[in-house]
């Protein structure tokens, strides 16, 4: 019978590729042959094109590596397996840190988001209040949406929600975020009621590790607000008959279509090193005072990690963080100034026995 050592490596990762990851681990641990032949890239990018784990791009690795071979200091690096300039499809494969949303589906009420998901709600009246905005399944009083089964609809004071994605426990390398600083997009899709004006804004901050959400403050490079607003949809039918002057373009398309779903958009670029966590705050409310949910809708909250075609090495000076401005009024947003979570809402799927250390290294 032959030895196992005698299993040629095509073979090895035909077998691993029928196992679950903590039986692969297992198997890794019976001889040096067995170990090296689990640890070849190859098995693992099969794995995630199996499974449709993103990978970065073939001209983004293909960069990679022309990068490691004319930097020295880089292929020193590389030599002591620090994994800095190192892409580990393994990790990739476990954790999918480049899918398309790092942001888990929204369930049929808060009080499960806030337990599986860790996600803050709160209210103008006091933190952990969720009687600013309801779950609506399906959205009332708007148009239907392909993409949407429900949403949050806010009321008469400011209903809020914080997501808080920690990119470590995500399986994002501390190096490409340090080192590459890839696009950081954040969309969300709103709407309005057809009978009631309202407003919604999206806060969004890149954190430090430990670091907590502050809507008073504003970073030059890592915060960022957008804004949206509809007015009474009477004041413009009313402004059309009454032909006292021309509609603007945004009148115009809120009268053709006044509760069409729109995606509200924030990128970060050229952020500064350090960057660990990312915060969302969603907010609205109607502007009429009206009793009941006739504010703002948002729904489908989308985080992605948009890696780059071509390499580029940063060093920690550049984009470096600038001083934090702190605002005199903030009315409307006070009371969810520094809430943070502390959980990391995992994808479903995900398989949470991989290792976290800081150095994005794989524990034997």
């Amino acid at each position: 019978m032959a030895s196992i050592d005698a299993y040629p490596v095509v073979v090895i990762h035909e077998i691993a590729k029928r196992l679950d990851y903590a039986t692969i681990k297992a198997m890794r641990l019976t001889n040096h042959h067995i170990y090296n032949a689990l640890s070849d890239s190859l098995l693992w990018i099969d794995l995630c094109e199996r499974d449709k784990a993103v990978l970065p791009s073939i001209a983004f690795r293909r960069s990679l590596a022309e990068h490691a071979e004319e930097d020295e200091y880089l292929s020193y690096r590389l030599l002591l397996q620090s994994r800095v300039g190192q892409l580990d499809f393994e990790r990739i494969w476990v954790k999918n840190p480049f899918r398309p949303n790092l942001v888990p589906p929204m369930l049929s009420t808060m009080e499960a988001m806030d337990r599986e998901y860790g996600w803050k709600f709160a209210s103008d009246r006091h933190q952990n209040d969720r009687s600013g905005m309801v779950v609506e399944e399906p959205p009332a009083g708007c148009e239907p949406h392909p993409d949407i089964v429900r949403c949050f609809a806010t009321s008469y004071v400011w209903g809020k929600r914080l997501v808080t994605i920690n990119l470590k426990k995500e399986g994002v390398p501390d190096w490409i975020l340090d080192r590459l600083r890839p696009r950081i997009i954040i969309s969300e899709l709103v709407a309005p009621r057809f009978d009631c004006s309202s407003i919604y804004q999206m806060h969004a901050q890149l954190l430090k590790e430990g670091e907590m959400f502050d809507t008073r403050a504003t970073h030059p490079r890592r915060s960022a607000v957008e804004k949206m607003e509809w007015p009474q949809w009477t004041k413009i039918v009313q402004k059309y008959l009454e032909k006292t002057c021309w509609l603007t373009k945004e009148e115009e398309l809120i009268f053709a279509a006044p509760t069409q779903w729109s995606r509200v958009e924030i990128v970060f670029v050229d952020y500064p090193v350090g960057m660990r966590e990312i915060a969302v705050m969603s907010q609205g409310k109607d502007q009429q005072f009206w009793a009941g949910n006739y504010g703002s809708k948002f729904a489908n909250l989308e985080i992605r990690i948009e890696m780059p075609d071509e390499m580029r090495w940063l060093s920690d000076d550049d984009f470096p963080d600038g001083e934090k401005v702190y605002s005199v009024s903030c009315k409307g947003v006070v009371k969810m100034s520094t809430l943070h979570s502390s959980r990391c809402a995992m994808w479903p799927g995900d398989r949470e026995d991989f290792s976290d250390d800081s150095s994005g290294e794989e524990t034997e």
